[in-house]
């Protein structure tokens, strides 16, 4: 009899050893699960390799969207570099769409960079995805992504515009049908006011392909697939090279809300509400980290441009035996780079000049003020990078007055520089700015070699005293190799000074 009870409490002693070696490996697989999904909620970095061995560095931070995280990966390889960002939320199903998408498109980037490589081993790359966040009254997310990728044997780069769409407390997603209630005769509404939109956008014009246009604009729902919706207007986004020449880009046609406001669902209708956050449309959506570099914008541009005639000063300033370089840093802020370059200017008491983009200064408010702190100046780079001499009058003044706003919030100061992206200037820019036109002389293209040894011969062979040099606070190289630019520079006796100072130090 004893011996069948000791029997029985061995059996019953496995049992449960086993059946807690059984949960320990399902909290395992479930930790690793969420750690690959990404809902840690607080900061945190990881490090991994591409397929080809080269580091990948991935950062998670809070966005300043409630339930909204913000993941960005990037890999400094200088044949196939990489900056992705995207958002993530509390909701698996979401989160996985999103990271499908991603997955998608960085390994479809690598496999044809490894393509090329075998063709000519010289071949460099670049992709870059971006998002941008627009919030609705209903409390419902629209995330637009920009996916670009360049290669230096390619006379252009791919762009695409995609769309994800979130409820963040429900988790739920919701499509252009839903906008509509699945009615047909509104979607066919829709069709008319976006041809007729088209036809009337003064940037398309000259560049529409009718019959192509025509068919993607058909009333069908998978047409109207990639849009977002804001408190002020559904904005509809086109492939590039479908409705209109590559050299356009995607096409982005933006419908206000006393258009639309009739035919959507009742969730998505216009709220009167004097306390609802204005969000403009957007002219143009997604963050282009790269400055044309070598394309030409018909002459060489230079900060002369920029330089206000009138002298409110009746005797010139003394002009100082130590010459005066103001160094630029554009596209930014980045969270990692941005802080690097702000460590080695302090360490070398260098001040600069940061043009930012509005989207990204939304996502870093912190590091803005951290400028702000140090003493650098802030300058307007647009809220999304576009070229504005391919946009109209409205798309202009958004893209411009949006940015100075958001650095205005942020920063408690107001922005008096602006500097164009791909420092692509028309006489409608000029007078839709407000503000002095900042562009320069020496472009160290850190953007296209990413080589930190680089650029110090650059600097090394143009510099000169009163010059503005470009750079862009998004590249690991750049800020690698400003250490050794400053130090070159301050041998020479260059003091190192925002443009502002700059310009009001010009004899």
């Amino acid at each position: 009899m004893k011996r069948k009870r000791q029997k029985s409490r061995s059996i019953w002693i496995d049992i449960t050893f086993s059946i807690a070696i059984i949960l320990l490996t399902m909290s395992a697989i479930y930790l690793i699960f969420m750690t690959e999904i990404g809902l840690s909620t607080s900061k945190s970095s990881t490090k991994e390799t591409t397929g080809a061995g080269a580091p990948v560095e991935t950062e998670q931070i809070d966005s300043n969207y409630p339930g909204i995280k913000i993941i960005t990966k990037t890999s400094n390889d200088k044949r196939a570099p990489f900056a992705i960002q995207y958002p993530q939320s509390i909701h698996n199903e979401f989160n996985m769409e999103v990271k499908n998408y991603i997955d998608h498109v960085q390994t479809t980037y690598l496999a044809t960079m490894m393509e090329e490589h075998q063709i000519d081993e010289k071949t460099t790359g670049e992709l870059n995805i971006s998002y941008e966040t627009l919030p609705h009254v209903s409390g419902n997310y629209s995330f637009v992504f920009l996916n670009s990728s360049i290669f230096s044997d390619k006379d252009v780069g791919k762009m695409e515009i995609r769309s994800f769409h979130l409820n963040p407390e429900t988790g739920e997603s919701f499509s252009i049908r839903d906008l509509f209630e699945g009615d047909f005769l509104r979607l066919q509404t829709l069709s008319s006011l976006v041809r007729l939109a088209i036809q009337n956008d003064d940037s398309l014009k000259g560049h529409l392909f009718q019959q192509e246009m025509e068919r993607f604009t058909e009333p069908l729902w998978m047409n109207y697939r990639n849009f977002a919706i804001t408190d002020d207007a559904l904005i509809i986004y086109f492939d590039e090279n479908t409705i209109a020449d590559r050299i356009v880009g995607p096409p982005i046609i933006s419908l206000s809300s006393d258009l639309v406001q009739d035919l959507l669902a009742s969730e998505f209708k216009p709220k009167d509400n004097d306390d609802a956050i204005e969000i403009p449309d957007i002219g143009s959506v997604g963050v282009s980290t790269e400055e044309k570099g070598d394309k030409n914008f018909g002459e060489t541009p230079t900060h002369s441009d920029a330089i206000n005639d009138e002298q409110t000063e009746t005797t010139p300033p003394a002009k100082t035996e130590r010459k005066k370089v103001a160094l630029t840093f554009d596209d930014g802020p980045d969270p990692k780079v941005t802080r690097q370059i702000l460590e080695t200017l302090q360490k070398h008491n260098a001040k600069a000049t940061f043009f930012m983009l509005g989207s990204r200064v939304e996502y870093y408010p912190d590091i803005v003020n951290e400028m702000i702190e140090a003493g650098h100046e802030l300058g307007n780079h647009t809220w999304t990078h576009a070229d504005l001499t391919k946009l109209g009058p409205e798309r202009i003044a958004k893209e411009i007055e949006k940015t100075s706003a958001i650095i205005e919030e942020v920063s408690g100061q107001k922005v008096e520089a602006f500097r164009p992206p791909y420092g692509a200037v028309n006489t409608t820019v000029h007078n839709m700015t407000g503000l002095p036109i900042i562009l320069w002389d020496v472009d160290t293209l850190d953007w296209k070699y990413r080589d930190p040894a680089r650029l110090l011969r650059v600097v090394k062979e143009h510099v000169k005293d009163g010059s503005i040099v470009l750079m862009h606070d998004i590249h690991q190289s750049t800020a690698d190799g400003l250490e050794s630019v400053l130090t070159y520079l301050k041998n020479e006796g260059y003091d190192f000074v925002t443009v502002a100072e700059l310009e009001n130090t010009s004899p």
